[in-house]
Order: structure tokens, then C-alpha cells, then sequence
């Protein structure tokens, strides 16, 4: 009897290592060499796995093998002297506990574990696989620690990297406290993401020094900053999300184009961001000191606020704003919805987005304001959120009427409108006004 042929026998082995890393599970890619001889071979050349701490408890449960936690870290390490030069992307998750999601052991309050099986940011457990042959040849990081066992002790992940994985573009830290004791330039590095992180550097003075590359910055949930400052020349993309602790914030980026940044009450706001074109805002109030000056090319506006008129002078006046997206928080209140909007807004923007939160009765007010202003609208794209109420004629019939030609509108009716209040519009509104564009939705 002649053998089976193996119809992967006859692809590339580089090709099979691709698709396996497009897998990347570790388990799914060890259950696929026993499918195949070529993907047993193209195993070893796998250029991204990522190891869930979870999934392989879950797994050598199955089996019988007890849960398995204390061995990841070293299943890590395994994995990446296996594969070494070849693996370009690792992903690490500890993040849901020892086992399922509903098993995990979260820390409260000072409740934490003892244990250090899964404290993935230890110098010691990132040495593991950053010291092998991958190191050198890793380009993304993704770890995601176990809060309960990585809260209350200092990791050295960040200067070991910095140490091994030098060719690194990408990396992204979840859950632990980080020093930067001993952190070395890393010119290679595009992308770095902090989330959920407790950061030894409390001006950032030192993240400006050693990743002086960055094009993205993510910071999210950062804790244990004073007086940040991002002081970075190449930097194009920042999404930031401080507490209501500093009480300075400043970002000095000359080639930033899209800023999203969420705070609180900061009594020193600067941004010299010259070249931002998308700006999303969300901040309670603004302080004593803010510094805008150089928004030359912000076209695409978002803010939330409770202070949004003031927010709107600084950021709108004398600027080409296009796109304008308005929200105010859940805890405004009525009076504050009235006076969020100046109709001259409509005359200069051309795609206006108002926010649930922009109730039935705020669109009134707007729209017969522009009847006493005698605004003109250049308006070539609306959307707007309907609250639950039963509606016989088009609330916003001044602010269409002054839309450009072929404007587009977008309406979203709430989930609870009924069938009869969605049909009446859509058949009725576009008879009135033929040249507009409709389109309908649902929000909740």
C-alpha cells in the first residue's frame, strides 16, 4: 500500500509558518502538528504565537493535567527559545487569572496574592524569553499581567526589554507597575501602549528620553504622574486618559495629527500641537491656564463637556473646523443643554454630529435660534439621535432648510421609538424635502 500524500507537502514551508502565525494560539498550533508533517515542520518557524494563561489551564484541565499556572511562564520561555529567531510577535495573557474568568483572583482594596506564578512584568519572567535567540528578533510585545500579583510589586519589564529585544517597534503593557530604573534608549520603538499601568516616572521625562521614535502613544489609566509632559518630535497619534490627580498636563508634539485626550480638571492645559487635524476632547472644566495656540489645521472636532461653550470658543473661532461632534455628560443638566450650542456653529461646519444627549428640545432651541440669527448653514452632512417620543414633523426643519444641496442626513431613532413614529418619517420627511440625502438608524 503506497503512503498518503500530504497535500501540504507541496506549499512553501514559509507560507504554512505564516498561516500558523495568523493562528497564533499556542495550543491551536500544537494540536496542528499532529494534522501534519509540513505543519509540524512549519511550526518551529512561526513567526507570532500568543499564550493566554487561561486557555492553557482550561486545556490541561481537559487532560486531566491540574490547572497549570505555575508552568506558563515557563511555557513562554519554551515557545520562545523554540521558535528564536524566527518569532517576530509574542502576546502574553495572565490577565484573567488561573483558569476561567470566573475563577480569577482580583485583588480589592489590599487583598493580594502572594503568589508570583503570573507576574509577567518581573525582570525574572521577562528575561526568560527575552534572553533566548527571539529577543533580539521579537518586533511586538503585548503583556497583559495578573493585577492581584502585580499591583503591589515593582516590575523591571520595561529596563529589561529596553536591554533585550533592541530591535523592538511595538509594545504594549497591561496591568502592573513599571519602573523605568535603568531603561535604555530604544530608537526602534514606533508604538508603545500603557494600560491599566502604575508608572515610576512621574513627569515622563524619562518615557521622552528612551522612546524618542514614537509615533503612537497610548496611555491609558497611567497612574503615578505629578506634572506630565509628552515631549515627543515624531510622534502622530496619542490617545491619552488621565485621573483627576495631575494637575498639569502638556503635550509638545509638532507632527501630531490626531489627538484624543480625556481629563479631568487640569489647572494647566498646553498644547503645542500645531499639526493636529482630529481632536477628541473629554474634560470636565477647563482651568486657570490653557495654552492652544497653533491648531492651524484642526478640521475634525469632538468634545464632551459640561463647559462645552467656552471649549468651543477656544477650539472653533478662527479655525476651518469641517466636522464637529458634540457631546455633553450624563450629568448635565437641562438649562446646561441650552446653552451648550451657538447657532453660528452651523454656518461654518460642514458635518455636524449631535450627540443623544442633544435631546428633542435642545434641537428646537437651535434651530429656531438660527431663525432669529438668519444663519446660513453650509451643512453637507447631519446626524442626529431622536429621543422616544412620538414625533409628527421633522423637529429640525430650520437647520434643513439651510443645509447646502445634496446634503446628507442621518437620523437615529431611539430602540424604543415605535415602528409607526419610524415610518411616518421616513415616508413623509424625504417627500419634503427631495434633495436631501436620508438615511435612518437605531440607537440605545
Amino acid at each position: 500500500m503506497s503512503d498518503v500524500v500530504d497535500p501540504l507537502d507541496s506549499l512553501p514551508s514559509a507560507i504554512l509558518a505564516d498561516v500558523l502565525g495568523r493562528v497564533a494560539d499556542a495550543g491551536d498550533i500544537a494540536a496542528s502538528r499532529l494534522a501534519s508533517r509540513a505543519l509540524l515542520a512549519a511550526s518551529y518557524q512561526c513567526p507570532r504565537v500568543r499564550l493566554s494563561a487561561a486557555a492553557r489551564a482550561r486545556r490541561l484541565r481537559g487532560r486531566g493535567g491540574g490547572d497549570g499556572a505555575t508552568a506558563f511562564r515557563l511555557a513562554a520561555a519554551n515557545v520562545a527559545s523554540l521558535l528564536g529567531p524566527h518569532l517576530r510577535s509574542l502576546a502574553l495573557d495572565a490577565s484573567q487569572g488561573h483558569g476561567c474568568p470566573d475563577q480569577a483572583i482580583w485583588a480589592k482594596h489590599v487583598e493580594f496574592d502572594d503568589a508570583n506564578d503570573l507576574h509577567l512584568t518581573s525582570g525574572e519572567s521577562v528575561a526568560a524569553w527575552a534572553a533566548t535567540a527571539a529577543g533580539p528578533a521579537l518586533r511586538e510585545v503585548d503583556i497583559a499581567d495578573f493585577w492581584p500579583q502585580s499591583c503591589w510589586r515593582k516590575a523591571e519589564a520595561l529596563p529589561v526589554i529596553s536591554r533585550l529585544c533592541h530591535n523592538l517597534s511595538t509594545l504594549r503593557l497591561r496591568k502592573a507597575w513599571l519602573s523605568v530604573d535603568g531603561l535604555r534608549i530604544m530608537p526602534n520603538l514606533t508604538h508603545l501602549a500603557l494600560e491599566s499601568i502604575r508608572l515610576d516616572d512621574e513627569n515622563l521625562s524619562t518615557l521622552n528620553e528612551c522612546f524618542p521614535c514614537l509615533h503612537t502613544l497610548n496611555l491609558i489609566g497611567v497612574g503615578g504622574l505629578k506634572n506630565p509632559k509628552i515631549h515627543l518630535p515624531q510622534l502622530t497619534k496619542c490617545h491619552w486618559e488621565v485621573s483627576d490627580v495631575p494637575r498639569s498636563l502638556a503635550i509638545h508634539a509638532p507632527n501630531l495629527v490626531y489627538l484624543e485626550l480625556k481629563c479631568v480638571r487640569p489647572g494647566i492645559l498646553i498644547l503645542n500641537t500645531p499639526s493636529v487635524s482630529t481632536l477628541k476632547l473629554t474634560i470636565d472644566k477647563l482651568g486657570p491656564t490653557v495654552q492652544v495656540d497653533g491648531l492651524v489645521n484642526l478640521k475634525n472636532l469632538r468634545i464632551e463637556s459640561s463647559d462645552l461653550n467656552s471649549l468651543l470658543r477656544l477650539f472653533s473661532e478662527s479655525r476651518d473646523v469641517r466636522t464637529l461632534d458634540l457631546e455633553l455628560p450624563a450629568f448635565a443638566g437641562r438649562n446646561e443643554l441650552y446653552e451648550a450650542v451657538e447657532p453660528e456653529l452651523f454656518s461654518r461646519a460642514t458635518e455636524v454630529k449631535l450627540s443623544p444627549r442633544f435631546s428633542y428640545e435642545l434641537m428646537r432651541r437651535i434651530v429656531f435660534s438660527m431663525i432669529s440669527y438668519d444663519c446660513r448653514s453650509c451643512l453637507r452632512k447631519l446626524l442626529v439621535h431622536m429621543p422616544p417620543s412620538i414625533l409628527t414633523t421633522c423637529p429640525f426643519i430650520p437647520l434643513v432648510n439651510n443645509c447646502a444641496p445634496s446634503c446628507e442626513v442621518t437620523v437615529l431613532f431611539h430602540a424604543d421609538s415605535s415602528d409607526a413614529t419610524r415610518q411616518a418619517a421616513a415616508s413623509s420627511w424625504p417627500l419634503r424635502f427631495p434633495e436631501i440625502t436620508w438615511q435612518w438608524g437605531t440607537w440605545q
